[in-house]
């Protein structure tokens, strides 16, 4: 079965994660109602009157110490053995009201608290998340952690994009297997 589906819902998931993160924070305006998208960098800013956090995946990668691993539990499919195992690494982009640098720094905050307090996302259903499309399997948990950035990455990043830099973080998550074997089953 083709999980052609599964960077996109680690994506969704992501947002999700982020938005509830951010209702939670009621008692606080400014957070509360911060945008989140997932839109490239260049064009991320379309609403200026509210805190935003844009999520971009910047780069995938094959994951080789997990190819050829056996039982990965809770890093794969569910009851599958994954064919290729990649890694995703996101920049995270905030920005204040504005373009207020203190509230693009509250909702950055706000954003890696989320990420601190629920390191893992939750087990994906591909068909639930993308109805009508054939997508099917478990997505299961992954984690997301704060990936370092060089300054000289993050400089090689912004000039890439074209557009001004912005208060950036990166997150990586690690194990997201993109297919699957079926098993043959009795004959």
């Amino acid at each position: 079965m083709s999980q052609d589906a599964a960077i996109a819902a680690v994506t969704v998931a992501l947002r999700t994660r982020f938005e509830e993160g951010f209702r939670a924070r009621a008692d606080d305006r400014l957070l509360a109602d911060a945008l989140v998208t997932t839109t490239p960098v260049d064009r991320a800013r379309t609403v200026h009157h509210r805190c935003q956090l844009n999520i971009t995946l910047a780069t995938v990668s094959d994951n080789g110490s997990m190819r050829n691993a056996v039982g990965l539990g809770s890093r794969g499919f569910s009851g599958a053995s994954p064919s290729q195992v990649v890694d995703l690494l996101y920049l995270i982009t905030a920005y204040g009201p504005d373009d207020d640098e203190v509230g693009a720094q509250r909702v950055m905050g706000a954003a890696l608290r989320a990420v601190h307090e629920q390191p893992m996302l939750p087990a994906i259903e591909l068909a639930d998340l993308f109805p009508h499309t054939g997508a099917s399997g478990t997505l299961g948990q992954l984690r997301v952690v704060q990936a370092p950035l060089a300054r000289e990455q993050v400089v090689a990043w912004w000039l890439a994009f074209h557009t001004p830099y912005r208060l950036s973080a990166a997150l990586q998550v690690t194990g997201v297997a993109l297919s699957a074997a079926q098993d043959a089953g009795p004959a």
